[in-house]
């Protein structure tokens, strides 16, 4: 196995992968969980399309800390791996980043051109969450092995 680079491989893991495991945490202190497909940018940040009055939406608000894990898809122990992600999320609603947003995440999944798609989504909320800090875990480098990156 060639050595890691972190660099290279997230960057390449986020762009194969299409969903992510969103846990939020409500105000009461309930745990949530919901699955969101996500597009990805060269700062690793995660923006995802939902309804801002979802239960994920609101304990969102303005933003707050939340915990995301996204992993390959395979039944074989020693094919296992992913990302658990610790970061910032927040309602995105400046018109400019919005569009450069709406361009990442049409460039990952087509479907979204389409009408009435389009319209539905553009009638969400894009959301950003920023990592800051990002565990790797790969099987195919040894069975555990993982390494960890603080982001900021």
């Amino acid at each position: 196995m060639d050595p890691f680079d972190f660099d290279s491989e997230i960057p390449r893991f986020l762009a194969d992968c299409r969903t992510a495991s969103l846990a939020t945490v409500s105000p009461e202190g309930r745990p949530h969980a919901a699955n969101v497909q996500y597009a990805h940018d060269e700062r690793l940040r995660l923006y995802f399309v939902s309804s801002a009055e979802s239960a994920h939406g609101r304990h969102i608000g303005d933003g707050v800390e939340v915990a995301a894990t996204i992993y390959a898809h395979n039944d074989q122990p020693e094919q296992i791996r992913g990302l658990q992600i610790h970061g910032r999320c927040r309602p995105v609603s400046i018109e400019s980043e919005n569009n450069r947003i709406w361009e990442l995440y049409v460039g990952k999944f087509a479907f979204a051109q389409t009408y009435p798609m389009r319209q539905a989504l553009q009638m969400q909320t894009f959301f950003e969450l920023t990592p800051r800090w990002i565990r790797w875990i790969d099987n195919r480098r040894g069975f555990g092995w993982k390494t960890e990156r603080e982001l900021g």
